[in-house]
């Protein structure tokens, strides 16, 4: 309200107040941060973390408080010894990496600390070589054994280095790992991930997703008009690769009357 009303010296008195009463509130300490003169943000911030060492937003502060990808990477590490399984913090030195190779050795270390988290396993194989890359899923799947996406990126990993004839065993074997793992395979989110990899490029792999989970969940007098809906919306969107997995799984099992294909 204070500043509101154009009193600015107010309102910093008052947040000065603010965080010296409520020194453990991460939100008063990023309110100070906006409301002091620029050149003071630095020193409130380094209290904020030394009063409240865990807290990432604070720690995330601080490095936006700092000029230069090298200053910013510092401020991170400071806080990811205070919280090393952060993964925001880890995203966000990565982000700031110079190369791919330190990138690299980033995410190693980022896995190593946040082992139960995909998208690092997945950022990580993604920088991988090819033999690299295979062992490292394989081990991401150990860690995470109820994650499709694992299984999806074997299969994309496979059809990037034109492995495609494997690619449908990949997912047929990911669907069947995840039901034994209890995981309830949801026709939908599936359809999405086929959508996701056509428009990665992964061909293949899009196609393998449909015709393994078209099926899913689908009473039989259901199917032709479910599917054909599918295949529709999937146009719509823009998916037609992802469009014509679905026509062509759809005429495999109605021979007898072949439906339009794209």
């Amino acid at each position: 309200m204070e500043e509101d009303a154009g009193k600015i010296l107010k309102a910093r008195e008052l947040i000065r107040k603010g965080y010296q009463e409520c020194p453990t509130n991460e939100n008063v300490w990023i309110e100070a941060c906006r409301l002091v003169n620029p050149d003071e943000a630095k020193g409130v911030i380094a209290r904020g973390v030394m009063a409240i060492p865990d807290s990432v937003q604070l720690w995330i502060q601080a490095a936006r408080l700092e000029h230069g990808a090298a200053n910013k990477s510092r401020v991170l590490k400071m806080g990811l010894e205070k919280i090393p399984d952060s993964v925001r913090l880890w995203k966000a030195l990565v982000e700031l990496a110079a190369n791919e190779d330190d990138a690299k050795l980033l995410l190693q270390r980022a896995v190593e600390c946040c082992p139960l988290h995909v998208e690092l396993w997945l950022a990580l194989a993604q920088l991988e070589k090819y033999d690299a890359a295979r062992k490292l899923l394989n081990k991401a799947r150990e860690k995470l054994p109820k994650e499709r996406a694992i299984w999806i990126a074997v299969a994309k990993l496979e059809e990037a280095f034109g492995n495609t004839f494997t690619v449908g065993k990949i997912i047929e074997r990911g669907i069947g790992a995840l039901q034994r793992e209890g995981v309830e395979i949801d026709r939908e989110a599936w359809m999405k991930e086929a959508e996701a990899a056509e428009w990665a490029g992964s061909v293949w792999t899009c196609n393998a997703i449909i015709s393994n989970t078209i099926g899913i969940g689908v009473e039989e007098e259901d199917r032709k008009a479910t599917w054909l809906a599918a295949a529709e919306e999937c146009k719509k969107r823009g998916s037609i690769e992802t469009a014509r997995a679905i026509y062509g799984c759809a005429n495999a099992v109605f021979k007898s009357k072949k439906v339009a294909l794209i």
